[in-house]
């Protein structure tokens, strides 16, 4: 499975944090900060499965720092434009894996 293009994938995980993770009103966008807007850490772990299932990248731990989780925009942008973030998938595993650290 490929990742989308960055808008589409911006657009994408803004509706999954306004529709599904978080409790938000009209005024959060695409750049509001996740973590103003109430992301805990059930809500990255939500994130995180979310972005699995739509592109197939499993996103290591490690690359959920502040900056990284800082808007859909920034997280989209680590998604799309990490260059070695890989999928590791075998035969009946669902587990993937990413990088670790930089």
């Amino acid at each position: 499975m490929s990742v989308p293009a960055l808008d589409e994938l911006t657009k994408r995980l803004f509706e999954i944090l306004r529709d599904e993770i978080l409790s938000v009103g009209g005024d959060f966008l695409p750049d509001s900060n996740l973590i103003d807007a109430g992301l805990d850490s059930l809500g990255v772990t939500q994130l995180m499965l979310s972005i699995e299932e739509y592109t197939g990248v499993w996103i290591d731990e490690s690359l959920l720092t502040p900056e990284n989780l800082e808007s859909a925009e920034s997280l989209a942008s680590l998604v799309h434009g990490h260059p070695t973030l890989r999928t590791n998938r075998r035969e009946g595993d669902h587990r993937r894996s990413g990088v670790v650290g930089k």
